[in-house]
């Protein structure tokens, strides 16, 4: 009983976590880089690179930094229908109508900005969000496979991946190994995945002795 009860709030403390993280992230995708598919923030210096860009794209940018996510949905489809091959308002499309929980519409988006540029780590990332989610784990592990392999430095998704394969496939000394790379791409290690570090290598020690 006593364990039953330890294994549930660390399961209880990795998924809160984890929708914590996903809500951040969530966020910082919406501030895309004109290039970088969700992937970060456009500095000032990037101002020749964003002349071209569609004004409703950067309108959506906006309202999605102000947590307008309605709004920002709404300017991200427009930049779709006048620009049907402009990708990353596909991909901030799609992490808009995630973060509201539409996630066959989010699915949709961002399969079609992977449609456009297959070397989407974005894309991929959330896309095995939304996997998990639904309870397709192992397509969640492959979806975010494939992001690690178009951005190994990709933090978020290495802890995704590492609490997929902790909590939902039992793959222990992997999950480990994906805990562990996200503290090293960590300016300051994080407390809590620290201590998720400690727990699991408790945990592999005693299953090596039964």
């Amino acid at each position: 009983m006593q364990n039953m009860k330890k294994l549930n709030l660390m399961f209880l403390s990795r998924i809160s976590y984890l929708f914590c993280i996903t809500a951040v992230l969530l966020m910082l995708g919406a501030c895309a880089s004109v290039g970088g598919e969700g992937a970060g923030s456009a500095s000032s210096k990037d101002d020749a690179a964003w002349k071209d860009v569609p004004k409703p794209y950067v309108d959506g940018l906006k309202a999605a930094q102000k947590g307008q996510s309605k709004q920002a949905i709404m300017l991200f489809k427009q930049s779709t229908e006048d620009y049907p091959n402009f990708g990353p308002a596909y991909t901030n499309l799609g992490l808009q109508q995630l973060r509201l929980k539409d996630r066959p519409a989010a699915e949709a988006s961002l399969k079609k900005s992977i449609e456009i540029n297959p070397d989407n780590p974005v894309s991929y990332h959330h896309l095995g969000i939304i996997e998990r989610l639904n309870g397709n784990f192992d397509s969640a592990l492959t979806m975010y496979k494939k992001a690690i392999e178009l951005k190994d430095d990709y933090a978020i998704a290495h802890l995704n991946m590492g609490i997929l394969l902790d909590l939902y496939l039992y793959d222990l000394e992997l999950a480990l190994q994906q805990y562990e790379m996200y503290q090293t791409l960590q300016e300051k290690k994080d407390a809590m995945v620290s201590k998720w570090i400690i727990d699991l290598k408790r945990r592999i020690a005693k299953s090596k002795k039964s």
